[in-house]
């Protein structure tokens, strides 16, 4: 009894172990948002109450599989706490599926390729202020780049993030810094 008892345990243990080296061996996608390559970035319009900017960031595939790339969103960091006279809110859309709507279509990303993601970033004055005004005197503000994928492995969920230097903003609207 005891013998059978050591075989059942040893095939559990020997189970186990085909399972972790097939898990680790499996290929996956490597799939990342390239924020160290953003371009500058642009006013693409402003008038008394929004301005828009965009700029663009690879999403990179570096991985041995294609990935199912199912979401890509913004998030900025502009608390009214910190900022309390605009707001702030993105959308992400690919140059050849530009859409207005907020819904960034779902693609294929194959293995050791990538597709160039427009974040677009929409700042709309509060408090019956004038967008040049308010933002002649942002602050840095981070933003976050989320998108959910699949591979042969689970399905996952990152992000990765970025900054908006007052600077640049306040150049762009023709501002002074403070």
């Amino acid at each position: 009894m005891l013998t059978f008892i050591e075989i059942i345990v040893g095939l559990a243990v020997l189970g186990f172990l085909v399972m972790v080296i097939y898990a680790a061996m499996k290929p996956t996608d490597n799939t990342r948002v390239v924020t160290e390559e953003m371009t500058p970035l642009k006013l693409e319009s402003m008038d008394d109450k929004e301005a828009v900017f965009s700029t663009q960031m690879p999403l990179r595939n570096t991985g041995v599989e294609d990935a199912a790339i199912t979401d890509v969103f913004a998030r900025p960091y502009l608390p009214q706490e910190q900022f309390p006279d605009a707001v702030c809110w993105a959308h992400v859309e690919t140059p050849h599926r530009r859409r207005n709507d907020n819904y960034f279509e779902a693609l294929i990303l194959k293995a050791n390729t990538e597709v160039p993601l427009i974040v677009t970033l929409h700042y709309e004055a509060r408090n019956d202020k004038n967008i040049k005004e308010v933002l002649s005197k942002m602050v840095d503000m981070d933003a976050a780049v989320y998108y959910n994928g699949m591979a042969r492995k689970a399905i996952y969920i990152k992000k990765n993030f970025f900054t908006i230097h007052r600077e640049v903003i306040t150049n762009l609207v023709g501002g002074n810094k403070q």
